[in-house]
């Protein structure tokens, strides 16, 4: 789902309630798109038409894909968090929102977009100031790169949390350095470092199952 079509869906929600917050929302009219093949005219005189193929597309879908997936899913909903849960190795995003009468919490495969968990609760309290626009964050990725930026030169990030609590938007990055893990917390709409903490050594335990050992993070 490209942006534009994700920005639709956003301006529904907005729509029926949730638009008095203290998050922003995207202009529902955006029109940038995800990466379209994109063509160069010809010289003059030239019959052949230069064409100029657009990157790759990762396999992997975005965090603005899977919120679109939760979004697509229950109408009228909004986002409370969006998380890359990789317990285990095992990929999966995890998603909370809400609707005026539920929460709903689905879990959704990183690759085939297939919804894997689902769970349903009751009404949530103080709405709009737990929830949030996918299209007015800053990428994941940038987010990581700041996160092992401000750890150190050989971190490594292991895996992100996207949440809105109290009217602020926030990524939490759990880091790895020198076998010692961080949490960097960041304004998740510019990328600013609110806190960062204490490095805690990491504890190798063995599984009971068949993945070996692991890190418990």
């Amino acid at each position: 789902m490209n942006k534009k079509m994700l920005s639709m869906v956003m301006a529904g929600m907005f729509a029926v309630g949730f638009g008095a917050t203290g998050v922003q929302a995207a202009d529902p009219t955006a029109t940038a798109s995800t990466t379209p093949a994109a063509t160069t005219s010809a010289p003059a005189g030239d019959t052949t038409a230069a064409t100029v193929e657009a990157p790759r597309k990762s396999m992997v879908l975005t965090m603005n894909e899977v919120a679109a997936i939760f979004l697509g899913k229950y109408a009228n909903s909004a986002i409370h968090s969006i998380e890359l849960d990789t317990d285990y190795g095992r990929f999966a995003y995890e998603v909370e929102g809400y609707t005026t009468k539920h929460t709903y919490t689905i879990k959704v495969d990183v690759i085939t977009g297939k919804i894997l968990k689902e769970e349903e609760d009751g009404r949530e309290k103080n709405i709009p100031s737990k929830i949030f626009n996918p299209l007015d964050v800053i990428d994941p990725h940038k987010a990581e790169a700041i996160a092992r930026a401000a750890v150190g030169d050989s971190a490594i990030s292991k895996s992100w949390e996207l949440k809105a609590e109290d009217g602020k938007v926030t990524y939490e990055v759990k880091v790895i350095n020198n076998d010692e893990k961080v949490d960097v917390i960041l304004n998740a709409l510019d990328g600013t470092v609110i806190t960062k903490s204490v490095p805690e050594k990491i504890v190798q335990e063995e599984e009971d199952d068949d993945t070996g050992w692991t890190f418990h993070l």
